[in-house]
């Protein structure tokens, strides 16, 4: 994401300052928690709910976890996840320039949603084209389609251009791996799914490394406004005596 934004000739980081070095130490920090996370699994952590929500036991879950392949796809998926985070603050950055331009949200809402259903449909009819798994019925599936359309998508993306418009790209960027942290605390609260020791190092770093930025990013801020004070009196102070005279 910062890098995005330097490239972009949006973000500055001072490598000798504390806030410079507080946002890079962040970057570091969230590139280890994914790497932690890909590459490390660690014990396994018994959920706090032990009824599992949708079928299925955690012995199960443990057993498929264990099998042939799975530390492939596990880190495969990791790094996908990876990868989506990294094209989506891409995307941020971007909107943001967009909405300086044209700062009508509801309408970027809509042409992104038209524009990423559009992808998905492709997508999903290239990888799936057995037409009975297109069939919707009324069970939890269709309640996950639903939330993901309407709550996921919709009101997601107008929330999140509106938190671009107050808070700028770099405050929503870094709250992405934020969504993974979540997930494993729903998974092992609401699902009874097992958690083990290496997602919970990787969450913990990858919160470590966005408050680091944020906080790198916020006295980076305060540092500007304070030399903007200082140099409108220095201005003031100059001016004086040419009023005076």
């Amino acid at each position: 994401m910062l890098g995005a934004r330097v490239r972009c000739r949006l973000e500055v980081i001072r490598v000798r300052s504390l806030s410079g070095v507080a946002k890079m130490a962040g970057v570091v920090l969230c590139l280890g928690g994914v790497l932690v996370i890909a590459l490390y699994s660690g014990p396994a952590i018994r959920p706090l709910n032990h009824h599992r929500a949708f079928g299925g036991g955690g012995q199960e879950a443990a057993a498929a976890a264990a099998g042939t392949g799975s530390r492939a796809r596990w880190m495969k998926g990791t790094f996908l996840m990876l990868l989506s985070n990294a094209t989506w603050s891409l995307w941020i950055v971007l909107q943001a320039s967009l909405l300086k331009e044209y700062p009508n949200k509801l309408l970027a809402t809509l042409l992104q949603c038209l524009l990423s259903t559009l992808q998905s449909l492709l997508l999903a009819a290239a990888v799936e084209r057995d037409p009975g798994a297109w069939r919707l019925h009324l069970d939890t599936g269709l309640l996950a389609v639903a939330y993901s359309g309407f709550v996921v998508t919709g009101v997601s993306f107008y929330l999140q251009a509106w938190c671009i418009e107050k808070k700028g790209p770099v405050f929503l960027a870094m709250s992405n791996p934020l969504c993974f942290v979540f997930t494993i605390l729903c998974s092992s609260l609401v699902l009874g799914e097992v958690v083990h020791l290496g997602s919970v190092v990787g969450g913990i770093l990858l919160v470590g490394g966005l408050y680091s930025v944020l906080w790198g990013k916020s006295k980076e801020q305060a540092d500007l406004a304070g030399d903007k004070v200082q140099q409108q009196g220095i201005t003031k102070e100059l001016a004086s005596p040419e009023q005076q005279v």
